[in-house]
């Protein structure tokens, strides 16, 4: 499955210059509703446009809640796609929640409670199927990252205390079978 659908649609802005050269400075409202790739490639996005066009293949660092897109498709997707079968679901829990970005630029923003799951490609063990968080920077884009370059904040539960634990942590490398 190389298309698939977000489990809501986002309203954004793209920057024009990604709809053809001769497109006035500028943005253009968009629904991102789903999304595409193939191994290797930067995430790719389906948007309705505002015009009533529906556009395939926008790059990830195209799409903004605002007027920023400084940042490259590199930094917001530090892993290009790995596989071509993509799942994304929503995880009601994570969605809103304060998010410290800590690499591989540091800046803050809301989870989206979207994670986009590969399967395949890259994975030697089964418990590597490569989650990504959609994180929404402040500054208004999107940002796909894995779990271990991102901190949540959680005011009924995360605790300053229990962050001395994070240099502890290692890569779970057990592979959990019923009996």
């Amino acid at each position: 499955m190389r298309h698939a659908n977000l489990p809501f649609h986002l309203y954004l802005n793209v920057s024009n210059k990604y709809l053809g050269p001769n497109m006035p400075k500028g943005v253009t409202p968009c629904i991102w509703h789903a999304s595409y790739c193939r191994s290797g490639q930067a995430l790719m996005c389906h948007v309705l446009l505002q015009s009533g066009a529906h556009w395939s293949g926008l790059p990830i660092h195209a799409l903004s809640s605002t007027l920023d897109f400084s940042r490259t498709h590199n930094q917001l997707m530090p892993w290009s796609a790995m596989g071509d079968h993509l799942e994304i679901e929503i995880m009601p829990m994570l969605e809103g929640l304060r998010t410290h970005i800590m690499q591989p630029f540091k800046s803050s923003g809301r989870h989206t409670g979207l994670i986009f799951d590969w399967r395949d490609g890259y994975s030697r063990y089964p418990q590597e199927h490569k989650p990504l968080s959609l994180i929404q920077t402040d500054l208004g884009q999107l940002a796909l990252l894995p779990n271990n370059f991102i901190l949540l904040e959680d005011k009924h539960f995360v605790s300053k205390d229990a962050k001395v634990n994070l240099r502890y942590y290692e890569r779970g490398e057990t592979v959990y079978w019923g009996e």
